[in-house]
């Protein structure tokens, strides 16, 4: 009992797995509020920092692209075995992905989707998708980016810092002229290729920068600033931010800056936690992918068939998180126990 609260100190991998499950489920409350609970935005008049911060969850996608970045170019800082980077992508995000394929096919289909749709995760463009599997683009563009880390790699070895910054400039640049150009809103530009690839690039550029001081100052004055700022667009145009495609480049560049912050502040500073925290947080970390892969089912699930919600939205809340949860544990044991099984039958 006294080893199960015994205080202990994450390592910076563990704690990169806390950071992952915060904001796979903070994307899962962004999705209840704005599909179940259907108060995205409103109250219009609302200054409360939570819902804002709820509202606009949509932002924690972008800390999924900043930590792969970092990881990456962490891991290949010296050398990349192309056949083994590829072969560890594709054996960890295809599996789940197309076993989520399978059971939309069972929950909102009954039969085989047409045969572009199991093709989609190579198609450029994201709005393939059906409703229920919208939020795969965000497995489109860290298939792209991946794509991308060999030549990423390769100019930072050779230039080092400079020739990535020179690399995240291009992207904000072109970026800035496509939104302008075009009048793009930010409901095309979030899922857009050239953002997903400069928070990439972004986070192999600053998060593993040396060791700020004073780091959780510097993270809360940024978090701070973030919310001031949320407060104060809330009430001038973010009401209607589809449509202001002027302020979209300001705007994402700035959560990729103040997101790393938060990431650096974490990783860095000394933090002690309960055994049975850091336990429960590892075990969920491992499932963070699945996570965000199977909640939407699950939401989109209970869209469809709304008289099986409850008349309490906390209810709603806890129960639709606690499947969610489950989902993603069952199907990741159930890849687990089919990788085991063909392991045996290839040295059997």
């Amino acid at each position: 009992m006294l080893s199960f609260l015994k205080l202990a100190q994450p390592c910076q991998i563990q704690k990169i797995g806390h950071i992952r499950i915060i904001a796979a489920l903070w994307v899962f409350v962004f999705h209840y509020y704005h599909f179940i609970s259907h108060s995205f935005f409103p109250p219009l008049e609302s200054t409360n920092p939570l819902y804002l911060l709820i509202y606009h969850g949509y932002f924690c996608v972008y800390i999924f692209f900043l930590l792969s970045g970092y990881l990456l170019s962490k891991s290949h800082a010296k050398t990349l075995n192309l056949k083994t980077f590829f072969s560890k992508r594709v054996g960890r995000i295809l599996p789940p992905y197309y076993l989520c394929l399978v059971i939309y096919c069972l929950l909102f289909t009954h039969k085989l989707p047409d045969i572009t749709l199991w093709f989609a995760v190579l198609n450029t463009d994201t709005q393939i998708y059906p409703n229920p599997l919208g939020h795969f683009w965000f497995i489109n563009r860290l298939l792209e980016c991946y794509l991308c880390f060999p030549l990423l790699s390769a100019l930072q070895q050779k230039t080092g810092k400079i020739g990535l910054f020179i690399a995240y400039l291009s992207c904000v640049l072109i970026g800035a002229y496509w939104v302008i150009e075009n009048q793009i809103t930010l409901a095309i530009y979030y899922g857009s290729f050239i953002l997903c690839l400069s928070h990439f690039i972004f986070g192999m550029l600053v998060i593993d920068l040396p060791v700020m001081k004073k780091p959780i100052i510097s993270a809360s004055l940024a978090l701070l600033v973030f919310i001031l700022l949320l407060e104060y667009l809330h009430q001038l145009i973010w009401q209607a931010p589809l449509n202001h495609y002027g302020f979209t480049i300001i705007w994402f560049n700035m959560l990729a800056l103040i997101l790393s912050m938060l990431i650096r502040a974490y990783l860095y500073t000394p933090l002690c936690l309960p055994n049975f925290i850091n336990k429960g947080l590892d075990k969920l970390a491992q499932i963070s992918y699945e996570i965000y892969l199977y909640h939407f089912l699950v939401i989109y699930f209970f869209i469809e068939h709304a008289d099986l919600l409850f008349a309490n939205q906390t209810l709603n809340f806890i129960s639709l998180l606690i499947l969610s949860l489950f989902s993603a544990f069952f199907f990741q044991c159930l890849l687990a126990g089919f990788n085991r099984g063909i392991l045996r039958i290839k040295r059997a």
